[in-house]
């Protein structure tokens, strides 16, 4: 069933750090598009970016409605659309990139598809025509396929592309789940249309075109890989598990491989003593551990300078606790007649366990 989507009825949400440059270029795209005939506002949401987006958008006059929400001590790409999008007070609301990679041509169109189709919700997908499907190579394009297939499979859809950040969808839809989506996700599409899988809606999908970024540096690196793995992980077990713990448990089992790397060397290629081996493998692998996630899992509030060095001594003292309390649990199980392989992966859950709430709360203060 078509409908009519009146002018000024659609907000279009615009994330973004670090794009000052590509700010101007993306709404003269829009207002050359004729997407003006559509819109009422366009609202970027910009966590608090270095190269100062912020105070250029506040200062740059626009051929469309312009709006800069302006977050500091808040980050995150699902939580900036989610409060993008509760700003909005259209009937419809857009989410698109703002690196340029999102065409605003295709913009309209999912508009006019939406008009046609009377969809609930129309995404913009980089994989529905298998030419396209052929032609996006790479490995990054792999994660997204690959993450495509398991999003597919918790939202029980046949679609091609749920994990894509271009969409169109009825204000009021987003507005019955807002309260209970986990903005902290990467993928906040995935999150919208999991927590909306019991309704019967309409779900259509346009093909897009995807293009190179006109400037900066793309944002999917390995830290938004082990967020969706988190993201994915803690929707499959109902929250149990804590979205940030699935990254931290993967760099913990690198550092066990760099903890006998090391080990192995110090004995079999330079003849030191085993303690001395040992010792020196311990140290190296809380190192690793600490450096990655602080680079990757807690990257939000990642340490610097001098605060690094503070973290990393906060970060061997819970890792010593950690280590008494595997030890604990394990002696305790087995003690008590349960297998010596029980006991100790018992012992390992609970020292990473340990590990991850007091370096959550102790080193990086989440």
């Amino acid at each position: 069933m078509s409908r009519i989507i009146a002018p000024q009825s659609v907000t279009l949400v615009l994330p973004v750090y670090n794009e000052i440059e590509n700010v101007g270029s993306l709404l003269s795209e829009l207002y050359l598009a004729d997407f003006s005939r559509f819109v009422k506002r366009v609202i970027y949401v910009d966590d608090d970016s270095p190269d100062g987006t912020s105070e250029h958008i506040k200062n740059t006059r626009f051929p469309l409605e312009v709006l800069c929400l302006h977050r500091i001590g808040r980050q995150g790409l699902g939580s900036a659309v989610v409060e993008g999008m509760l700003l909005a007070d259209t009937e419809y609301v857009a989410v698109m990139d703002a690196d340029g990679q999102h065409s605003p041509v295709d913009l309209v169109r999912m508009i006019q598809m939406l008009q046609e189709t009377g969809a609930n919700i129309l995404i913009g997908s980089r994989f529905k025509d298998k030419v396209s499907q052929e032609s996006h190579t790479g490995f990054r394009n792999g994660l997204s396929r690959f993450g495509n297939r398991i999003s597919r499979f918790l939202l029980n859809q046949t679609l091609t592309d749920p994990l894509t950040g271009f969409f169109l969808m009825e204000r009021k839809l987003f507005l019955e789940v807002a309260r209970i989506i986990r903005p902290s996700g990467f993928k906040i599409l995935f999150e919208i249309l999991y927590s909306l899988r019991s309704r019967n809606l309409l779900i259509r999908e346009m093909q897009i075109s995807f293009r190179p970024r006109n400037a900066g540096e793309s944002k999917l690196d390995s830290a938004v890989v082990l967020d969706f793995v988190g993201q994915v992980l803690s929707r499959m077990s109902n929250g149990v598990i804590p979205e940030k713990f699935p990254g931290f448990a993967i760099i913990g089992g690198s550092g066990v491989v760099i903890h006998f790397a090391v080990l192995y060397c110090l004995l079999f290629v330079y003849g030191q003593t085993f303690l001395a081996s040992q010792g020196t493998a311990i140290l190296v692998a809380i190192v690793w551990n600490y450096t990655l996630n602080n680079r990757l899992t807690f990257r939000r509030n990642r340490r610097h300078g001098a605060k690094w060095f503070r973290g990393l001594a906060l970060f061997m003292m819970v890792c010593s606790a950690g280590a008494l309390v595997n030890l604990g649990v394990a002696g305790m199980l087995n003690g008590s007649g349960l297998a010596w392989w029980v006991s100790g992966l018992a012992g390992i859950l609970a020292g990473v366990g340990w590990n991850y709430s007091m370096s959550r709360f102790l080193v990086w203060k989440t």
